[in-house]
């Protein structure tokens, strides 16, 4: 088993793929929040003639929040593009051993099919903290430099431990279509088109059923990843939210164990 996990880890980090993913991460973090912040500075312009509100009071109003930092850091993960682009990577890092016939040599030499399946998934584990982490980096950085670092709360470190949970939930969804599809065009389109699209049916029937959005949706994960990333959450969406990001990645580790498990490689 060391052998295979340092197979994997040295196999990663060779993949030009990864540091481009990673780089387009950081680039979308950065140019997330300094949208934001073009937009902030617009409309505290607009509004700059209004003296019965202060402008932290207006900007909170406008649905300008978290403008610091450590806000930037925590609502960072909510946007799509670091899960889609973890999605990418997770494909390639996965398929690749089928197309390659990797997996196959792997097992042939006397390794279990569990060994190199749980090798993989703590390439992949690693990959989703890199993943998070330089998106939460940058994030604080470009909130930092717009506007200031900000008042660190105890109550963050929780949110953050949370997000990276919601993340490994995405990560074991993105590992499971890849070992069922072993094509990375497929795995890579369905990790692109599967979040994002559930999102927006489950969204649609929060309004047709309830007539308000988060009733439905924060049982998924982007829903989950918005209650991470609010500041005033309580305490009972906080544990339904973890609840969810443990759901998926057991579900669909165990899945993906099965999968390999019952198919030739």
């Amino acid at each position: 088993m060391k052998n295979l996990l340092r197979f994997e880890f040295r196999k990663m980090f060779r993949r030009s793929s990864l540091y481009i993913c990673l780089g387009a991460a950081v680039a979308t973090a950065v140019l997330t929040v300094f949208t934001t912040y073009s937009m902030y500075k617009i409309f505290m312009e607009d509004i700059s003639t209004m003296q019965s509100f202060s402008s932290s009071d207006l900007a909170a109003l406008a649905g300008f929040t978290q403008l610091d930092g450590w806000g930037q850091m925590l609502i960072a993960l909510t946007s799509s593009s670091p899960v889609m682009l973890m999605g990418i990577f997770i494909a390639l890092l996965v398929c690749s051993d089928y197309s390659s016939k990797t997996a196959k040599n792997i097992i042939g030499r006397g390794y279990s099919r569990t060994g190199w399946l749980s090798a993989k998934l703590a390439a992949v584990g690693c990959a989703c903290l890199l993943f998070s982490a330089v998106t939460m980096l940058a994030g604080f950085l470009s909130g930092t430099i717009f506007w200031e670092a900000g008042e660190f709360r105890g109550r963050y470190i929780v949110l953050i431990l949370l997000q990276l949970l919601i993340m490994m939930g995405y990560a074991a969804v993105f590992v499971f279509w890849s070992v069922l599809l072993r094509s990375s065009g497929g795995a890579i389109a369905l990790n692109l088109v599967f979040p994002t699209t559930l999102s927006l049916i489950l969204t649609v029937l929060d309004l047709l059923i309830f007539e308000e959005n988060g009733k439905i949706t924060r049982f998924w994960l982007s829903g989950a990843m918005q209650t991470a990333a609010g500041v005033s959450a309580d305490g009972k969406d906080l544990w339904l939210a973890a609840l969810a990001g443990v759901l998926y990645t057991v579900v669909f580790t165990g899945l993906s164990y099965m999968i390999v498990n019952k198919r030739d490689v």
